[in-house]
């Protein structure tokens, strides 16, 4: 009788791969150093001269070899020989707002990143806040930075204002952008699902009985979403044939919505009025007969009606990704946009107590 054999672990194309998988000695010996100079060059060590940098970067690149960010920060944490108590992976919070800057004040950027710093803590990482719009700081210092300290993961706050556009580097980064402003360059972004939010306020609207649910929202902001809450809004409307299809209130800046709502009040006739978070100031030209639904509250229990984004919870997902692209060493940079979205919940509020009856003054 033939006795069986086993196989050999290099039969098993799992062991196969791990067999292949490019070392830093590999890339040593494609060019010709030592493996120091490799690890050295590939950590930006200006010591090694830039030419060899270079060539030491082309040989891991051709060959696959990537850096493992974790090994990379405990490797940094012995060498400047902290104790053990401080070996928790770093990850950045990179704030594009300048100081003092009126976002700085919102709750929903303080919860989202209360959200990740949470997130990050339950799995033994770090999050630490880098000022990207300092006097004097410039990209390529931070970049700078974030290798001096062996960072490589990276959360990118919302823009300020209408900005869409960074000037920085995230090439080689694990980076995360918070929310739908970061449209270049191209990194994942968790943000809230803005049409599915705009969609459910128009529907919790018609079950209370509205059924002349207006919409105001500024180009700039609309822009910045993609005009999803439009398009959610649109969208939902068509579902109901019982709906009136008012022309919504688009000025260019949200100020200008104080200029045009008294005419776009008298010609469109609305029961009630779905708002965006920076026009939601405009509550006290609205007549109180009009109910008034804001896009965006602060908590499940506000006092308005709306839809809460649960900013500590897109906050928590942010770092999700983050820490989920570190362990499985994933730098590549993306191609296209990839959008993580977190739905919205409809919170009742007396600012909406349907049609005929006189709404709350309450308002944040």
């Amino acid at each position: 009788m033939k006795k069986s054999v086993s196989p050999k672990p290099m039969d098993d194309p799992a062991s196969a791969a791990v067999e292949k998988c490019p070392t830093m000695q590999d890339v040593a010996d494609a060019i010709g150093c030592s493996r120091a100079a490799v690890s050295m060059a590939l950590r930006g060590d200006r010591t090694i001269p830039e030419a060899t940098r270079q060539r030491i970067k082309d040989a891991a690149a051709q060959l696959g070899y990537r850096t493992n960010p974790m090994i990379s920060s405990l490797m940094s944490l012995h060498r400047r020989r902290r104790p053990a108590a401080g070996l928790r992976t770093k990850i950045a919070y990179l704030n594009a707002s300048p100081p003092g800057h009126a976002s700085r004040r919102f709750a929903s950027y303080r919860k989202m990143i209360e959200g990740a710093r949470q997130r990050a803590l339950e799995v033994d990482c770090e999050l630490e806040e880098f000022e990207l719009a300092a006097p004097g700081m410039s990209a390529e210092r931070m970049r700078s930075i974030l290798r001096a300290r062996c960072i490589h993961g990276v959360i990118v706050g919302p823009l300020p204002d209408a900005g869409t556009r960074l000037d920085f580097d995230f090439t080689g980064l694990a980076a995360v952008g918070l929310g739908m402003s970061l449209a270049e360059p191209l990194i994942e972004r968790v943000a809230n699902d803005h049409f599915q939010s705009a969609a459910l306020a128009v529907r919790e609207c018609a079950a209370l009985g509205y059924r002349r649910i207006g919409f105001v929202i500024n180009e700039d902001t609309s822009a910045r979403l993609g005009h999803r809450w439009l398009g959610g809004y649109r969208a939902e409307i068509e579902q109901h044939p019982s709906l009136a299809k008012l022309k919504p209130l688009t000025p260019a800046t949200a100020r200008q919505a104080l200029t045009f709502l008294p005419e776009w009040l008298e010609t469109e006739r609305p029961d009630v009025v779905i708002v965006g978070t920076e026009e939601l100031w405009i509550w006290t030209a609205v007549p109180s007969e009009v109910g008034l639904v804001v896009m965006a509250v602060d908590t499940a229990k506000a006092p308005v009606a709306g839809i809460f984004q649960d900013f500590a919870l897109i906050g928590r997902n942010v770092a999700e990704r983050v820490i989920t692209l570190l362990h499985t060493n994933n730098f590549d940079p993306i191609k296209q946009p990839v959008l993580h979205l977190v739905g919205g919940v409809w919170v009742p509020g007396p600012t909406a107590p349907g049609p005929g009856k006189l709404r709350s003054a309450v308002c944040p």
